[in-house]
């Protein structure tokens, strides 16, 4: 069975690099499945859940968003940051979004703070819930 290459760098490091049979991607717009052999594309990350399989298993990370570019080479994912999902606290992510939710929108650059607060937290509550 083929293979796809997947990447995962921060600013800091490069996180992840395997072998993976497919890989699930938070797109700023819904999920988006690779395998191998997909057609070349670049796309934005929202924030959530990256799942990659391989060889039946499959391993999970939250990412912050960024960038997805899929090549003949493999899958380049740019975040800012990638956690495990265990390393994230319910509480934790439940006071994040109480505070999100709170800040002030009252002008453009405000609400898109604001908003990119609020999808950060809401996407940290739902992977800490399902644990």
């Amino acid at each position: 069975m083929a293979t796809i290459e997947c990447t995962v760098v921060t600013p800091e490091k490069t996180e992840l690099t395997t072998q993976a049979d497919s890989i699930i991607v938070p797109m700023f717009d819904g999920l988006l499945g690779i395998l191998p052999g997909r057609s070349p594309m670049i796309g934005r990350l929202g924030f959530g859940l990256l799942k990659v399989k391989s060889g039946g298993a499959e391993s999970t990370y939250y990412v912050d968003g960024g960038f997805v570019q899929v090549n003949r080479q493999g899958v380049c994912i740019l975040t800012d940051r990638m956690l495990r999902p265990e390393s994230i606290d319910g509480t934790a992510a439940a006071e994040e979004l109480r505070v999100a939710l709170a800040m002030p929108a009252d002008s453009p650059e405000k609400q898109a703070i604001r908003d990119r607060a609020v999808a950060q937290a809401r996407a940290k509550a739902a992977i800490a819930g399902k644990r």
